[in-house]
């Protein structure tokens, strides 16, 4: 019993993983965010039009192909092609946000990843309603979950949550736009309810309240839309708000700062020739100023192998790099698909209260003392509530999870000592509801699928 009971202690382990963005339409139409994150190198790349694209093979060649419409200036942190937001020379802008509990919808079209699906929007599109009357043409295959965040030059917004894998828009022509690392729906649920919050608080919900009440003015200009953002700006030794962004999308300009170089700086669009004969060009985020030159292969490959490596996934490098500087083929990433697959897991609740505390473990020893790989928090909404794993390392594992009823942290017991609303992979126990040993909820055929009682 005595290790059983470290579940409460050592089951989980988090990274709070952030950022915060709101719109205001004033004088200045503005998009502003912070990129909140565990490193903060990075390059502005000029993008250029009548470019043919292929989307990067991570799962196989049923990618999408195209052929860039629109130049454009995104942040990028993952290499070329893969940005993490950014704004065409029509004013759309397109920007991330984490949000951990996104399963993305199937709709049997070809695939691309969740970061270039924002280049393919920003290469193909001028407003927002254009991306939302096709956001059912492309199916994501991600290694990371976001969700997103759209303004352009006509007031409209959106912020495009896929929950349940089911897109879920929330398009707005009004004062004021906010999203942290919650759903929409959520979020504005969260804000009715609570009315006091802590100010010094850098939990989502309590962020995306922040920015809401800080945002009731008549204009903002670019120096105040930074001191909004710095009202939830992350300053932890190892996680920081390192990018702040100001877009200024009717002016087509936005400004920018980081934490190595505080002093903001301005881009304008207007002073870029997108023209397909251009070079692709950059600047390095965090530099003394900006300074636009020819993007080479090496450029790019320093970007993508110091990123690829503090992610912690494994990818073919030289032909990643090679596709990135030049997408105009269809390229399988062998060493992706050989090491990872996608994990559906099902937990079936009778009580819609509280969380699912759950954690994935290979190995024996791991799992005598609940120690795992992956680990979550999933709050239960319904008595079905569905946890999508995706970049799931292939190979042997054990799901084990517990449901926290009342929120304290702490696994139930029955009047015998032994722990209840727990669940187990293969739903295997013991006599008397007993944890299973790891060979009975030993997990060894990569399924894609996985349901798990909890009682």
């Amino acid at each position: 019993m005595k290790k059983i009971v470290l579940l409460i202690s050592i089951f989980i382990y988090q990274i709070s993983i952030a950022c915060s963005a709101f719109y205001f339409n004033g004088e200045n139409k503005i998009l502003a965010k912070n990129f909140d994150w565990g490193f903060g190198q990075g390059y502005l790349i000029k993008n250029i039009r009548g470019q043919q694209k292929y989307a990067y093979g991570f799962r196989g060649n049923n990618v999408a192909g195209w052929t860039s419409k629109f130049g454009s200036i995104t942040f990028n942190q993952v290499g070329k092609e893969f940005p993490y937001g950014g704004i065409n020379e029509k004013g759309l802008v397109i920007e991330q946000l984490w949000l951990g509990n996104t399963e993305y919808q199937e709709n049997n079209n070809k695939t691309i990843s969740e970061l270039e699906w924002i280049q393919y929007q920003l290469d193909n599109y001028e407003t927002v309603d254009d991306v939302l009357k096709n956001i059912n043409n492309l199916t994501i295959k991600p290694v990371a979950k976001i969700h997103y965040f759209l303004a352009d030059r006509n007031e409209v917004t959106a912020v495009i949550d896929f929950v349940n894998g089911e897109v879920k828009i929330d398009r707005q022509q009004s004062k004021f736009q906010v999203i942290t690392n919650e759903s929409s729906e959520d979020s504005k649920k969260y804000f009715e309810q609570n009315k006091n919050i802590n100010i010094k608080s850098r939990n989502a919900f309590d962020r995306y309240c922040i920015l809401r009440n800080n945002l009731n003015v008549e204009n903002l200009s670019i120096s105040e839309s930074f001191k909004k953002l710095n009202l939830v700006k992350e300053d932890e030794p190892n996680y920081k708000s390192y990018w702040s962004i100001v877009y200024d999308i009717n002016n087509l300009e936005f400004y920018f700062k980081s934490v190595d170089n505080s002093e903001i700086k301005k881009v304008s669009l207007k002073d870029f020739n997108f023209d397909s004969s251009s070079n692709t060009e950059f600047s390095l985020i965090n530099s003394n100023k900006v300074n636009f030159q020819p993007y080479s292969s090496n450029d790019n490959l320093r970007l993508l192998t110091n990123a690829i490596g503090m992610m912690r996934i494994e990818i073919n490098i030289e032909k990643g790099n090679q596709h990135q500087m030049n997408p105009n083929e269809i390229r399988v990433d062998e060493v992706f698909q050989s090491k990872y697959s996608d994990l559906l897991i099902e937990f079936v609740t009778k009580k819609v209260k509280g969380n699912i505390w759950f954690t994935v473990i290979k190995g024996e020893d791991d799992f005598k003392n609940y120690k795992g790989f992956i680990s979550g928090i999933l709050p239960v909404k319904s008595n079905v509530n569905r946890k999508m794993l995706y970049v799931f390392p292939r190979g042997e594992f054990a799901v084990a999870c517990f449901q926290d009823t009342d929120s304290n942290s702490k696994i139930d017991k029955n009047f015998l000592g032994i722990p209840i609303n727990t669940g187990f992979s293969n739903n295997k126990r013991k006599f008397f509801g007993i944890p299973p040993n790891y060979k009975s909820a030993l997990i060894s055929d990569e399924p894609k699928f996985l349901k798990i009682i909890v009682n």
